[in-house]
């Protein structure tokens, strides 16, 4: 009877570490877009090297272009990185808390600043909150409609500005055409 109490809660943890490992790995490398949870009108988007979350338009070709973002495996080793679709080798990452695009470089900083884990939202489990890997317990936030590195105080409006949709990419970026006899492969200009 134990023994049997012992395996259903062992397959219910293993369920729940299984889910949260593949939530790493579900989201392969196919450009994305990531809308605020409590301002669904507002997507995370890069402006001028800084992160925020804007309102995107239909027409904003610049908008949805800084709005969609690849998340590839992590610089640090392990969880995702956000590359820029727009820009690549470009990544977000936090420095002085901030978070902004930069080029990508080897220093183990940068890639530690750029790395997130997706954890399930904090907000609602429907959606997605994003863990720095150098800071535990520091998420992806908005203030002022600014993007931020920030240290959760458990409130209900931290758990919000935190947890984000992911959404279809705002623009299309096919990976890569080829050109000539297909052996040179060049970026893709969006559409």
């Amino acid at each position: 009877m134990y023994l049997n109490y012992f395996l259903k809660g062992l397959a219910v943890v293993s369920a729940v570490f299984l889910s949260q490992l593949l939530s790493q790995f579900s989201y392969a490398q196919e450009p994305n877009s990531f809308k605020s949870w409590n301002y669904p009108d507002r997507y995370i988007r890069h402006r001028l090297s800084l992160g925020y979350i804007d309102p995107i338009v239909a027409n904003d070709k610049l908008g949805r272009n800084d709005a969609t973002f690849r998340l590839v495996p992590g610089l640090a080793g392990k969880c995702r990185s956000f590359e820029s679709v727009n820009y690549p080798g470009h990544f977000l990452r936090h420095q002085n808390y901030r978070l902004k695009l930069a080029k990508q470089t080897d220093d183990q900083l940068f890639k530690e600043d750029a790395t997130f884990c997706v954890v399930s939202g904090l907000a609602s489990s429907e959606a997605r909150s994003f863990e720095s890997v150098n800071f535990p317990k520091h998420y992806i936030r908005h203030s002022n409609f600014e993007l931020w590195l920030g240290k959760s105080d458990g409130s209900q409006l931290f758990k919000q500005d935190a947890t984000f949709i992911i959404s279809p990419p705002l623009t299309v970026y096919p990976p890569s055409k080829p050109i000539d006899d297909g052996t040179n492969l060049v970026p893709a200009e969006p559409e």
